[in-house]
């Protein structure tokens, strides 16, 4: 169910870890441990991304947690994951297994909105 919002495309939508509102960032996808120690080399830089992961169990995100990214979207896991009970803690937001709408997809380097304003479903959409 899409749910529309003024100067955005809906994408789709997922498990919601932490009810944490409204979070914009920049795209960026990381699928390895050796990507996110790169990344982590930018620390500034982090603090403005949206991380997006191919798993639900990426622990290897957890640094980028710790040094305030914006938020996480994974394609696979749940709230109960490692990554969720983390996230938690950290109080960043991220919506797990996503599922996109027919068509769409996360464009790498786009702003992005996480509305993580639901206790269970946490919507991403792409800035238009």
């Amino acid at each position: 169910m899409s749910v529309e919002m003024k100067g955005y495309e809906f994408i789709g939508e997922g498990f919601n870890v932490v009810t944490a509102g409204k979070v914009e960032g920049v795209a960026k996808s990381v699928n390895t441990p050796d990507q996110m120690v790169r990344l982590m080399g930018v620390s500034e830089e982090v603090k403005k991304l949206i991380l997006i992961t191919p798993g639900g169990t990426t622990t290897f995100v957890a640094p980028a947690l710790m040094a305030g990214v914006r938020g996480v979207i994974t394609f696979a896991g749940a709230p109960e994951s490692h990554l969720g009970i983390i996230a938690r803690e950290f109080r960043i937001p991220v919506i797990m297994s996503l599922r996109l709408e027919e068509g769409k997809g996360i464009p790498e380097g786009g702003t992005v909105l996480m509305d993580c304003t639901s206790a269970k479903i946490g919507r991403v959409y792409a800035k238009t």
